[in-house]
């Protein structure tokens, strides 16, 4: 049925459409949950394809600029993601390009270490203590995983933007994308979607729910005196709170949660910071919405920019650095899985048999969210996985697991998950949930 949006239709004419290559498990989408899923499954042994739009691994952790990997540990100074992830923060640290709070700190509620680490948003905003929450360099990154994923021996095509399905017998058997080199399709005996809007799924017949949430487009400022900016923000609250609620009646961007979540973020470099740019909710598969998202957020980044020059001390000589090449979107499209986790399992701690990853829940006093396989695994669809934001949870969860290091940790079991199928020559809903769980420990990832 047409809608009543695009009534005018044309008829395009049918083709036949090479394909480029034929391998096990096939990626689509490099973002936090992608590049883990490719690299987890080329591990374990099997040809992997990954299939990305861009020019440029790692998502909203590097073209979004979404610098701070939120959540890796909880208020109570436990770590939560580890694995894949903390191997990732780990080489970064190595490259000097990334900062955290050290062990000793996590949990903290000491003055000192809330005024150091709220700056780079490693303090919850509730709790006022220290958390787990890496800031990356997203140049780093972006060298850093196609550097991994060459190790691991995946096949890398960027600029890939994957249009269309290839479905049989209600089984994914791979996907059709456009490209410089025209319309190609890779075959896969497993497919692995990670686009973060279930974009895959979503073309095979694969049933989901939609959920919008405000967008953002991230812009990074130079020039700043940060230890000035800091300085004024620790020991003027009242004053930074009248900043705060100056700069949104001014249109700029917000922030400022409790004096803490800061409007301005610190980076790995001493004078360059991070601000998120929210727009109010939006439809994330609008392209006219998405357009003019784009538009009206890097008009606010140059509204910020100047009131913080006029209102901020250390801001005097601050300039736009950039603003993020990629939008920034926290829901769209979520699977119907063989299994929906809810807020009401989290809350009441329930343990499922076949959990294959964790998240931080928001603040202290929540228990830890336990991700069970089968909200990776479509409902009815054969020969595919969901990882990332995408994953069969309700609401309230997924406020939490649509973080970057939760994505991580789905991404990391999915591509275990899928070399497993692969290996043992059954769909991925077959596979033996204790052999996965096994192989993911041995990994490094939590999951107790």
């Amino acid at each position: 049925m047409r809608s009543e949006k695009h009534a005018d239709t044309v008829l395009e004419r049918e083709r036949e459409v090479p394909v480029l290559d034929r391998t096990d498990v096939l990626v689509v989408g490099g973002g936090p949950a992608g590049l883990a899923a490719a690299i987890a499954a080329a591990r374990q042994g099997v040809k992997v394809d990954l299939i990305e739009r861009y020019g440029y691994v790692g998502g909203m952790a590097t073209g979004g600029l979404v610098l701070m990997l939120d959540r890796m540990g909880n208020d109570e100074g436990e770590q939560v993601v580890r694995g894949f992830g903390q191997e990732v923060i780990d080489r970064l640290h190595q490259m000097g390009a990334a900062i955290y709070p050290p062990h000793e700190a996590w949990g903290s509620r000491d003055a000192n270490a809330v005024g150091v680490w709220r700056h780079i948003g490693a303090v919850g905003p509730k709790s006022r203590r220290v958390r787990y929450s890496p800031t990356v360099d997203p140049e780093y990154l972006k060298i850093l995983g196609a550097r991994m994923l060459e190790e691991a021996g995946v096949r890398c095509l960027f600029h890939a933007w994957a249009c269309s399905a290839v479905v049989s017998d209600g089984a994914a058997q791979g996907v059709i994308f456009e490209s410089k080199s025209g319309r190609l399709a890779v075959l896969a005996q497993v497919v692995v979607d990670c686009t973060g809007d279930g974009d895959v799924f979503a073309s095979a017949g694969g049933e989901f729910e939609r959920q919008d949430l405000p967008l953002a487009l991230v812009f990074r400022l130079g020039g700043v005196d940060l230890e000035r900016a800091n300085t004024f923000v620790n020991e003027n609250p009242e004053e930074f709170e009248a900043l705060v609620k100056g700069l949104a009646q001014a249109g700029g961007t917000g922030g400022g949660v409790g004096g803490l979540n800061a409007i301005y973020y610190r980076t790995v470099r001493e004078s360059i910071v991070w601000c998120n740019n929210s727009v109010p909710t939006a439809d994330a598969l609008d392209i006219e919405e998405l357009t003019r998202a784009e538009k009206e957020r890097r008009e606010t980044a140059l509204i910020t920019l100047e009131f913080f020059r006029k209102n901020l001390p250390g801001f005097e000589d601050a300039f736009l650095l950039d603003t993020a090449p990629q939008l920034g979107t926290r829901g769209s499209r979520r699977l119907v899985g063989e299994h929906t986790l809810t807020r009401d399992e989290w809350m009441s701690e329930k343990r499922f048999a076949d959990v294959v990853a964790m998240s931080s829940p928001r603040t202290e006093g929540e228990p830890l969210i336990h991700i069970p396989y089968c909200c990776l695994v479509p409902e009815k669809l054969e020969d595919l996985l969901a990882a990332g934001r995408c994953i069969s949870v309700d609401t309230p969860v997924h406020g939490c697991v649509r973080l970057i290091p939760p994505c991580l940790a789905t991404g990391q079991a999915a591509g275990t998950a899928a070399a497993l199928a692969v290996a043992q020559g059954v769909p991925p809903r077959e596979i033996d949930s204790s052999q996965l769980q096994a192989s993911l420990v041995q990994q490094g990832v939590r999951l107790e």
